[in-house]
């Protein structure tokens, strides 16, 4: 993206030049204001002297057009980018925005690319700088701007022989996309446009990855997150038919847009580029088939580009790790390595290390030769001495031969009492060692049990889908407690604190009472709890339904705030049959706490339908935020445990529709409510209908909820 020059407007000139000025002002009265003000009273603005005293304050304050002088720098796909001056900041950003022709409808498809590139903080990715709606309604976003050229007209530059790269920095580019795509990947987003065109190269090499219009987010659970969703490119259908790909470089399933999008038609695209940085030529299967000049690079290119999905590289990462150890000297994973080869390849990458040993070892070897010739000479001098020396060397082996053996009988028995030593030393280490690692796993396991209750507590009910799956991970941390608990920790343990808090939610008050009685440290405002409602409690049954209503509310008045712990009682409960009616005041009872001014309070609940009717004044909220440090601020939903599928609450003081998130609600009647913000509905993929009053909400309320919720007004 070369930006070509332009001449700064003298509007921008003067401006400077007042700021500079102010600067130069704004010493002297930093002195006089740290001696003459206390720093502790809040001194009223004066505007008049807003200029003397903040000039930096002014000067942006006094900007209305924050993005200027804009110079078209290219337009392609579904929108045209402007190299544009942004005066709050005094820096140069690429702004993108929808071709003129697109309307509204193209306006979601045209921000997939800001919200992609948003979710990716890479060196080797653009930047995203802002994203808003200009004064005639129509969306932009501003990007890093960058001084440099596409790989596409490096190339270009390469054939010309109008610039000078060698392999191995073509390569290195290469390298830098990968990291880039890599590291995508890892945020699970596909480029699926990768091509050198949507490649920045700097004047010192720097690699970016842009344009990532064509990109999707990969589903990380069954089911997609609505935001994640929204940024299928199918979801669109025509409206993305401008940006379908660069066909050269798409891997041919890619071309049925039916294909589920992999991880391997990004690996394709970089083939096809790394084709081109080592050949200077568009990829083919012919010209890639044509290769001579370097078999292992031939071998990645053709791995790479494979026709079968499974036959190329596994992921991004090990595509760049073959590349990396290419340039090291090193054999790659595609490569029919030999010990000859091997050794090829250490000689290059230790070429100077090699000479030296090499060198050395010619020296040695005349060495030798030169003292072979010497001792031949003195070889007969010797010969002649040799015989006197043989009797006296007899002799001399004779007293040596003895002083040999008793010195073998002292080593044998210094011999045996080290060896006796050694496998003391052994047996004390090996006990040594299973004693830690027994301690070692005892404390993996009061972290996991720990761990396990933690996720109980902290889990929102939002991301259940259905209760059992509570009841589910109850079982598993009860086990994994009594696992731990059997190798009896000490008494101050959190484990048996995590014990009494399962006990509680399970209404198993009997085990409850044990702990409390064997002296464990526990919290007291359920020591207090736990024998009152052991005494209401028949056998090992849960509560009847006014014990467990009056449980709630003592729950939530302790100091403690056991809010978290009441909600997910109520839950648990759920899965033992009670009366509808029981089942309906006990969830009326959890609204009314958590709306301490609702009068006249009525909720009437149909199982059958599954409807949930509330009246009275003072119905204010319908979730509570359970105080806890993590995750914070977990919101839950009054209304989770009954499941509705059609919540009636007209007439209510109900204000915000971010509320009825995690239901699965199909129809909501909210018509003379306080409710005055339809935009949570955008979201809601449950919801199919909704009720309000006649000019309750103005036109461009009613304009944002999605076509699938359809409304009906009632006077």
């Amino acid at each position: 993206m070369r930006a070509s020059r332009t001449r700064v407007p003298r509007e921008r000139i003067v401006k400077k030049e007042t700021i500079a000025n102010a600067l130069r002002r704004l010493g002297p009265m930093v002195n006089d204001l740290y001696d003459e003000v206390d720093v502790t009273t809040k001194v009223p603005l004066d505007a008049s002297k807003l200029d003397d005293q903040c000039p930096l304050y002014t000067a942006i304050s006094s900007i209305n057009d924050r993005y200027q002088t804009p110079e078209l720098i290219g337009r392609g796909g579904m929108k045209e980018v402007y190299r544009v001056f942004d005066a709050r900041a005094s820096r140069h950003v690429a702004l993108a925005k929808p071709l003129a022709q697109h309307s509204f409808d193209h306006f979601d498809a045209f921000l997939r690319e800001a919200h992609l590139t948003a979710r990716l903080e890479h060196p080797c990715i653009i930047d995203l700088f802002d994203m808003d709606v200009d004064k005639e309604g129509r969306p932009f976003f501003t990007m890093e701007f960058k001084r440099g050229r596409t790989l596409r007209e490096v190339l270009r530059q390469l054939r010309d022989e109008t610039e000078q790269l060698t392999l191995r920095e073509r390569l290195a580019i290469c390298l830098r996309v990968c990291e880039a795509i890599a590291y995508a990947h890892s945020r699970r987003v596909l480029h699926l446009d990768i091509k050198p065109e949507n490649i920045q190269v700097g004047e010192f090499g720097e690699t970016q990855v842009c344009d990532w219009g064509m990109g999707v987010v990969m589903p990380h659970y069954e089911e997609q997150h609505d935001s994640e969703a929204l940024l299928d490119p199918d979801l669109y259908g025509s409206l993305l038919d401008a940006v379908k790909g660069t066909p050269l470089y798409m891997a041919p399933e890619q071309k049925d847009r039916k294909t589920a999008k992999t991880a391997q038609m990004d690996i394709y695209a970089i083939g096809c580029v790394l084709f081109e940085l080592v050949t200077l030529q568009s990829y083919s299967k012919e010209h890639r088939d044509a290769m001579q000049d370097d078999a292992v690079l031939i071998a990645i290119i053709s791995k790479a580009t494979a026709d079968d999905p499974a036959d190329r590289y596994a992921s991004v990462s090990s595509l760049r790790e073959d590349i990396k150890r290419y340039l090291e000297g090193y054999s790659t994973s595609v490569e029919q390595s030999s010990f000859v080869r091997e050794s090829v390849l250490f000689y290059r990458r230790h070429r100077d290390i090699c000479a030296v040993v090499f060198g050395a070892i010619l020296i040695v070897t005349l060495s030798l030769g030169i003292f072979a010739i010497g001792l031949r000479r003195s070889q007969g001098a010797a010969l002649a001495a040799r015989d006197d020396a043989v009797q006296a060397r007899l002799e001399a082996e004779q007293d040596r031969a003895r002083m040999q053996i008793a010195r073998y009988a002292a080593e044998d028995a210094q011999t045996e009492a080290e060896l006796a030593q050694e496998n003391a030393e052994e047996a004390l280490a090996r006990y040594l060692s299973e004693k830690q690692r027994s301690e070692e796993r005892l404390v993996r396991q009061v972290v996991s049990a720990v761990s396990s209750v933690d996720d109980v507590t902290s889990l929102p009910l939002m991301y259940l889908h259905d209760n059992r799956q509570l009841a589910l991970s109850v079982e598993l941390a009860m086990k994994q407690l009594d696992d731990v608990l059997a190798n009896n920790p000490p008494r101050d343990s959190e484990v048996w604190m995590q014990k009494l808090w399962m006990c509680f939610l399970v209404q198993d008050f009997a085990t409850a009472l044990e702990l409390i009685e064997s002296n464990k440290v526990v919290d007291d405002d359920l020591v207090k709890l736990a024998p009152i409602y052991r005494k209401r409690q028949t056998g090992n049954d849960f509560l009847q339904t006014d014990d467990l209503i009056a449980l709630v509310k003592d729950l939530c008045k302790s100091k403690f705030s056991r809010a978290p712990l009441a909600e997910k009682l109520i839950v648990f409960d759920a899965e033992h049959p009670r009366p509808e009616a029981d089942r309906s005041r006990i969830v009326q009872e959890w609204v009314s706490i958590n709306n301490p001014n609702w009068t006249s309070p009525e909720l009437t609940f149909n199982s059958t339908n599954r409807s949930v009717r509330l009246r009275g004044q003072g119905l204010t909220t319908l979730s509570r935020t359970l105080v806890r440090d993590w995750p914070p601020g977990v919101k839950v939903n009054l209304l989770y445990s009954l499941s509705p599928k059609k919540i009636d609450i007209r007439g209510t003081d109900f204000q915000d529709l971010q509320e009825i998130r995690g239901l699965t609600a199909h129809e909501i009647d909210i018509s003379n409510t306080k409710v005055n913000d339809l935009s949570p509905l955008v979201e809601n993929k449950h919801l199919r209908r909704i009720v309000i009053s006649k000019g309750q909400f103005p036109q461009s309320q009613i304009a944002m909820v999605p076509k699938s919720i359809s409304i009906r007004f009632v006077d």
